[in-house]
């Protein structure tokens, strides 16, 4: 009989730690969280992805609606470039309608991110031969 209230009280307060391991508050935080963070995600991404570049030499990329981005590397060692990116809009008639300009280092082969203007852009610049 002993044996039978030890495990009656055993199965008792284990089950009252049940509702404090789960809680379904922390569940649907997360889950807000986490369709939060989807809502989040930039409209204005464009992954460019792996573009060969040459020292000092201009490559003008067609970002669409009237946008470009200009990217001029300049060789700083076997593996490092300076990136002069310029992101220029054009209205309808032509016209500059804005321009933004970055200098970032990035390494050959090395995917990176950077925001330019209202565009969040994605590349890995790839050093080709001269």
């Amino acid at each position: 009989m002993g044996i039978t209230n030890f495990a009656t009280v055993m199965v008792a307060f284990s089950m009252s730690w049940l509702p404090l391991s789960c809680s379904k508050t922390s569940l649907s935080q997360s889950h807000a969280s986490s369709t939060n963070q989807v809502a989040a995600k930039p409209a204005n991404l464009k992954n460019l992805g792996e573009l060969a570049l040459t020292n000092h030499i201009e490559t003008c990329v067609n970002l669409g609606v009237g946008k470009s981005c200009t990217i001029t590397p300049t060789l700083l060692d076997h593996e490092n470039l300076r990136l002069v990116m310029a992101l220029e809009s054009k209205k309808k008639d032509g016209q500059t309608a804005g321009l933004s300009v970055v200098q970032i280092i990035a390494h050959s082969g090395q995917s990176f991110d950077v925001t330019l203007g209202d565009l969040d852009i994605t590349l890995t610049p790839k050093l080709a031969a001269e």
